[in-house]
């Protein structure tokens, strides 16, 4: 599951030196650090979601790894929720059907980044349980998928082992990324920015792994839609401060599940991309493959119908990017590089 040296090297995710590799982890002299390799998947983490310590996430990890080894795709998510306490039920549906359908979910990525076969080298940045590595599949010379939750990456796999795909699969935090400058000429991170722990620095370690040219694509929930929040299904969520929005979450949800989440609007992120020196070429509205309608109520089924409609329409496509649920960015890093770093290190945590 990894890719050949000559394509993507992997570095020390803190200071970025030469890795020496053996059978169950990668060393760092410099640093005199080691990361295990956990179920054929090296761990670069420095730290962990802030869900679950390191320890308990690699436990549910294993869980997952354990029963996935015999048993279906279906069958392992439906196991990951039973052993995951704190969502409601009615999210539970919702978030397993979108899993099953992220393949046919990720399609129309691939049509906005227009990859070529023998020369693209794609990264997918908070690639979840692997939709887009495997809708990517023949289209570039290698794919890694990169997510902080080693219990999603284990999913992945068992997606991947399913369908005779191949990708590489790496344990790191976006913030901290285990690859030299410039390895990756596209770079995918849908819904990745809403759950990182400081945008503007997950921009700036994007960009030093982009090559100069190199394409991203990133979407987001859009914090002034009027409607149902996509993480949540409470409308307006993104216009209450956060203690009030805290308490009515509880209330509804039984747990604020936007406690740890960044909400951002389009302003906003394409703002941020331009202060790190990326030329923002496309803002739109998020694109919505008919089978996200999986799991919802019947309600939320027709306002999705609408929106898809909406979407066939130039006018309506305008309004949506401001008040829709969610957007996607389509930005390049120059073929010269001439990114302000200062801005990046002097802040890292600009207003959402």
């Amino acid at each position: 599951m990894h890719l050949p040296a000559a394509e993507v090297p992997l570095v020390c995710p803190q200071c970025k030196g030469a890795l020496v590799a053996d059978p169950t982890s990668y060393h760092c002299d410099p640093c005199a650090a080691d990361y295990p390799i956990l179920f054929g998947i090296p761990d670069f983490r420095l730290r962990p979601d802030r869900y679950l310590s390191l320890e308990e996430e690699r436990a549910k990890a294993g869980r997952v790894y354990e029963f996935g080894r015999n048993a279906s795709l279906a069958d392992t998510v439906q196991f990951y929720y039973s052993i995951t306490y704190d969502l409601p039920p009615n999210l539970v549906q919702r978030y397993q059907a979108a899993i099953l359908a992220a393949p046919e979910r990720a399609q129309h990525i691939l049509g906005d980044l227009r990859p070529k076969p023998n020369a693209d080298l794609l990264v997918d940045l908070g690639c979840g349980t692997g939709g887009l590595l495997v809708a990517a599949q023949g289209s570039y010379r290698a794919i890694c998928g990169v997510d902080i939750a080693l219990r999603w990456l284990v999913i992945c796999q068992k997606r991947l082992r399913e369908r005779s795909a191949a990708a590489t699969l790496i344990c790191a935090d976006v913030e901290a990324l285990p690859f030299p400058d410039a390895s990756f000429t596209q770079a995918v991170g849908a819904d990745l920015v809403d759950h990182v722990y400081e945008i503007d620095r997950t921009l700036h370690e994007i960009g030093r792994t982009l090559r100069p040219g190199g394409l991203l694509w990133l979407s987001a929930a859009n914090r002034f839609c009027p409607g149902p929040h996509p993480l949540t299904g409470v409308w307006a969520t993104g216009f209450l401060p956060k203690r009030p929005r805290a308490w009515l979450l509880t209330k509804l949800k039984g747990i604020d599940l936007l406690r740890y989440a960044n909400l951002v609007s389009p302003g906003n992120l394409v703002r941020r991309l331009r202060r790190h020196g990326l030329v923002v070429e496309q803002t739109k509205p998020k694109g919505v493959h008919e089978s996200v309608a999986r799991g919802y109520a019947a309600s939320e089924r027709r306002l999705i119908a609408l929106y898809r409609l909406a979407l066939g329409l130039p006018v309506m496509r305008s309004i949506l990017l401001w008040i829709g649920p969610g957007f996607e960015v389509i930005c390049r890093k120059p073929e010269t590089d001439a990114r302000n770093h200062k801005a990046a290190d002097s802040s890292p945590n600009g207003k959402q």
